[in-house]
């Protein structure tokens, strides 16, 4: 008789059977959705889902070419592989939608997944004489975007990593957010026995000046568990900080010669700790694996927020993609090291603005990439950049002012109100610092749309995301 353990072994390889031979078939995507805070991650997944399950129904696909041949037969859910990670809440984000007010889903706050199951038509080639029907599995990965800052810390050490976050404590904006917890750090005695209490309390309040930094519109931030800790709240693998090369110079710490015990020995091996418990597991079980890859960026989100907050986005998009195992994919190449070989970059929210406005905000998306992207050129990845609305949440329309006829969007506000307006123009790159002391950019935030019974959530170039995505692998 069977026992429990020799049922559980069978399972897993059976289902690992079943992915080798549809990776082998090119009959799987493992599709990474990232973007840092606030980018719409958890509204794209909910329309990416809601679209694909309501392909034959109400959906609005036209730029969606296997859609466009009728050639989708079905859309369902399947069982996620993984069942030690949460459920992607999809159900609970359409009632949200549905109710009266609505609301938008909630951001995510933990990794989640969810997989769907697409049986098509085939169009040509081999398979088509073997079976007129096919079906690609789709796997999608949701997870926190301050998670992903930290995957560039695997290639730091201690002494790097304070290198870089004192200095960016030290920067103008930055500086009176900092100014408490850096008068801690200072008075530490680093050499002194380590005192778990106080190392404690000085990493809380590092972690509530990163958050600071957040609300403030920084996206560089690091340790991203500081911000969202999960299931490691209040583990000691989260109490350590960094210290300025100054104060090491002035206790006389050498970092390669530390005394055991002290207080800078112990920051020292919980920073180690967070790289290999923390980052390291988190980067196998779940980034290794992806072979395409959507990242969401809010451009006008940073605009609003100024000159640092742009900045900081623009050097976080390329810590992000340096993260990434990059690289042209074959058959062999997905079956034993998957590398990500299609990459889109979208600007979100472009409901926000008016039609005549889009094409200038995917131009300031490319100038934020342009040195990023240059490596992923080199090394062969199929990129794309779009701007898209997940879910939209305003209309289109014109009205005459001075006389003038003029573009504008209309939305409800989040307290109820109608708004009309005409946001402003776009810039096609990044304007100088000088910019926002004069003006500012106030591309408006809307309240979320009631979804009726029946329909599919409205979007805004939903469909050629899905086609740059999945039609390849619908033939």
């Amino acid at each position: 008789m069977a026992t429990a353990n020799s049922v559980q072994f069978i399972t897993k390889l059976t289902q690992k059977t079943k992915l080798a031979g549809a990776r082998l078939a090119d009959k799987h995507i493992n599709l990474a959705v990232t973007g840092l805070s606030q980018s719409g991650k958890t509204a794209f997944i909910t329309s990416l889902m809601n679209q694909l399950l309501e392909v034959n129904e109400n959906a609005q696909l036209p730029f969606f070419s296997t859609h466009r041949e009728a050639r989708i037969i079905g859309v369902k859910r399947s069982a996620q592989m993984d069942v030690t990670t949460s459920r992607f809440a999809y159900e609970d984000a359409i009632e949200g939608l549905s109710k009266y007010p609505a609301s938008w889903p909630q951001s995510t706050r933990g990794i989640s997944q969810v997989r769907l199951l697409i049986r098509y038509k085939k169009k040509s080639g081999i398979g088509k004489w073997l079976s007129e029907d096919g079906c690609l599995t789709l796997d999608i990965t949701d997870y926190p975007g301050e998670w992903l800052l930290d995957l560039p810390l695997l290639d730091m050490d201690f002494s790097t990593w304070c290198e870089h976050s004192a200095k960016e404590m030290r920067e103008t904006k930055r500086l009176e957010l900092s100014n408490q917890v850096r008068t801690q750090i200072d008075k530490l005695d680093l050499n002194g026995p380590s005192d778990e209490s106080l190392l404690q309390k000085i990493a809380e309040n590092y972690a509530d000046y990163l958050k600071q930094c957040q609300l403030a519109g920084f996206q560089l931030l690091q340790p991203g568990r500081f911000l969202l800790p999960g299931e490691l709240a209040g583990a000691p693998v989260l109490h350590f900080f960094p210290v300025s090369q100054s104060q090491l110079n002035m206790q006389n710490v050498d970092l390669n010669k530390l005394h055991k015990g002290s207080n800078i020995a112990l920051l020292v091996e919980r920073f180690e700790q967070y790289k290999q418990r923390v980052i390291q597991p988190f980067y196998q079980q779940h980034f290794k694996r992806f072979d395409r890859q959507i990242i969401l960026v809010d451009c006008l989100g940073a605009l609003n927020r100024g000159y640092h907050s742009y900045h900081d986005l623009q050097k976080a998009l390329t810590w992000l993609m340096g993260s990434f195992a990059y690289g042209s994919s074959n058959i062999l190449k997905r079956l034993f090291k998957p590398k990500i070989d299609k990459l889109i970059f979208a600007a979100s929210k472009a409901d926000h603005i008016t039609p005549d406005q889009q094409s200038n905000l995917v131009k300031l998306l490319d100038s934020m990439l342009r040195d990023a992207r240059k490596q992923l050129q080199f090394e062969g990845v199929v990129t794309e950049s779009t701007l898209i609305a997940a879910i939209k949440a305003s209309k289109h329309g014109r009205t005459k002012i001075d006389g003038e006829d003029i573009a504008v969007v209309q939305g409800v506000t989040a307290d109820g109100q109608n708004l009309t307006l005409f946001p402003g123009e776009v810039p096609m790159q990044c304007p100088l610092p000088q910019f926002w002391d004069k003006q500012k950019f106030a591309f408006p935030q809307f309240a979320a749309p009631q979804l009726k019974a029946g329909d599919a959530l409205p979007h805004i170039r939903m469909d050629q995301v899905i086609d740059f995505m999945l039609a390849d692998k619908l033939q």
